[in-house]
């Protein structure tokens, strides 16, 4: 069984407050006398289910295109952080056995506003803090992905997007995963192949 925990890109979709609003543009229309449909888009590169390149916080980091298929596709975890969980903490990841490669995905209380097509954006969304950015790196984790458009905190710096990052951790954020059940997965996560991009919207599937 395949469940698609991506978002839909649609206009005036949620977005990040300082990024460009997403618009959809019919240019062409069968109905109106054009020979054939076409649509134009206009969106940042961290619009919706997307993933982070080192390249968005270093300087002369890696882009979206070199990401390495192999850990783009393979085994996943998908954890159920508590409702009264604002912040995943050290202490939560402790209790977790993460091991080296694994690839972590957290369904936390975001997702409720995710699925419901929320387009008011929350500030106070569940996130990572620099300490379990830091305890991820030091277990050994290849992917980390989270239900709302970052893994970091609003307006709090970006010390844990830099030290996943550098490690080459990669980034899914903007999951859709309220109708997902904790547990394990097969997960199929592919960005859009755009040259030296520091980001990119991407299809996300787990296979159950």
């Amino acid at each position: 069984m395949f469940i698609d925990v991506s978002m839909i890109i649609e206009n005036g979709m949620l977005h990040w407050p300082s990024d460009p609003s997403i618009e959809i543009d019919d240019y062409s229309d069968i109905k109106k006398g054009a020979a054939a449909n076409n649509s134009k888009i206009t969106c940042g590169v961290h619009t919706g289910t997307h993933m982070d390149a080192p390249k968005h916080f270093i300087e002369d980091g890696a882009g979206i295109d070199k990401f390495n298929l192999d850990i783009l596709i393979g085994p996943c975890r998908v954890i159920d952080v508590p409702a009264q969980i604002s912040v995943i903490s050290k202490e939560f990841l402790e209790r977790l056995d993460i091991k080296k490669g694994d690839r972590i995905l957290f369904k936390t209380k975001n997702s409720e506003w995710i699925n419901n097509g929320d387009r008011n954006f929350h500030t106070d969304y569940v996130c990572l803090n620099f300490e379990s950015a830091k305890y991820m790196v030091e277990k050994g984790i290849i992917l980390v992905g989270i239900d709302y458009l970052s893994v970091e905190g609003y307006h709090v710096g970006h010390d844990t997007h830099k030290t996943l990052l550098e490690k080459g951790i990669i980034i899914i954020e903007g999951l859709n995963l309220f109708n997902v059940a904790a547990g394990n997965y097969r997960l199929i996560a592919l960005p859009v192949k755009i040259k030296d991009s520091n980001g990119a919207p991407a299809r996300v599937i787990l296979e159950k």
